[in-house]
C-alpha cells in the first residue's frame, strides 16, 4: 500500500483472542482489540497485570501462547513470517533506554537504519541531526550514554526508534526508572509525537498522560481488558468496579 493512501483511523494492529503463559502461569487470557493509524492508545493496570506482556506480544518480544496478531494485515504469529523484517515498522521504546554504551549518541541512532541497509551513512546522519533537534538534544550527538541524565538518554532512545520511520510506536512504561523531575521532559516528547499523528501504543502509570493525549484509554487486570473507552468517559464513569478501586488509589 502506497503512504498516500493509508489512511488515519485504518486498522494497523489487530489482536485476537491473545493468550499468553509462562509455564502454568497464564498471563494473558484472551485479549482481542484493534490500534487504528493515528491512536494513540494509554494501557493501565496495577502491577503483574499482563499489560508490558501484551505490548511486548505486539512485536513478538514475547512469543504468545495462543491467538493472532496481525499487523497491517500481516500475521506475524505465523511462523513463516520474517519478524525481524516486521520490526522495521514496529518502533520500541524501553524502560532501562537500552543504548548502546560503546557508541555516540550519534552512532546509537544511525545503527539500526544503516546495518539494516535502509539509509546510506549520510542518510542516517541527516536523520540523526534532525531527531536530535526534534528532542532538544542536538548538543549531545558526540557524547557517549554514561554522559547523559536518564531523561536525556530516554529521549535519545526515542529518537532512536523514530530514525526508522516506523509505523507505530510501543512504549513500554518508558517514564518509571526516571526521577520524578525528568519524567516531564520525555512526556513532552511523546507528546509531541501523538500530534503529528504518529501512532502509539504506551504502557504507563502517568495518569496525566492518559488523560490528556491519549485518544483511548485501556484497563488490564488479571490477563484480560476489563475496560476500554475515550479518556473522557474512562476517567470520569468508570464501569469496571476494578478499575474504579484503581483509580482511586492512583488518582
Amino acid at each position: 500500500m502506497s503512504d498516500n493512501k493509508k489512511k488515519m483511523g485504518e486498522v494497523l494492529i489487530d489482536v485476537r483472542n491473545l493468550q499468553k503463559s509462562f509455564g502454568d502461569n497464564q498471563v494473558l487470557r484472551g485479549i482481542s482489540t484493534q490500534i487504528r493509524r493515528g491512536e494513540v492508545v494509554a494501557i493501565i493496570g496495577p502491577s503483574g497485570c499482563g499489560k508490558s506482556t501484551f505490548l511486548r506480544s505486539l512485536n513478538l518480544l514475547e512469543i504468545p501462547t495462543g491467538g493472532q496478531i496481525f499487523f497491517e494485515g500481516t500475521d506475524i504469529t505465523d511462523k513463516s513470517v520474517d519478524i525481524d523484517k516486521m520490526r522495521e515498522k514496529i518502533g520500541m521504546v524501553f524502560q532501562q533506554f537500552n543504548l548502546f554504551p560503546h557508541l555516540t549518541i550519534k552512532k546509537n541512532i544511525m545503527l539500526a537504519p544503516v546495518k539494516l541497509k535502509l539509509m546510506s551513512k549520510e542518510q542516517a546522519s541527516r536523520r540523526a541531526d534532525e531527531l536530535l533537534e526534534r528532542v532538544g538534544l542536538p548538543d549531545k550527538a558526540h557524547t557517549y550514554p554514561a554522559m547523559l541524565s536518564g531523561g536525556q538518554k530516554q529521549r535519545i532512545a526515542i529518537a532512536r526508534a523514530m530514525a526508522m520511520n516506523p509505523d507505530v510506536m510501543l512504549f513500554d512504561e518508558p517514564t518509571s526508572a526516571l526521577d520524578p523531575e525528568m519524567v516531564g521532559e520525555v512526556l513532552e516528547i511523546m507528546g509531541e509525537l501523538a500530534e503529528t499523528g504518529m501512532t502509539m501504543v504506551v504502557v504507563t502509570h502517568e495518569m496525566g498522560f492518559a488523560r490528556e493525549v491519549a485518544t483511548r484509554a485501556m484497563f488490564i487486570d488479571d490477563g484480560v481488558i476489563k475496560e476500554e473507552n475515550t479518556p473522557e468517559i474512562f476517567f470520569s464513569e468508570p464501569k469496571d468496579p476494578r478499575l474504579r478501586d484503581f483509580l482511586s488509589k492512583v488518582l
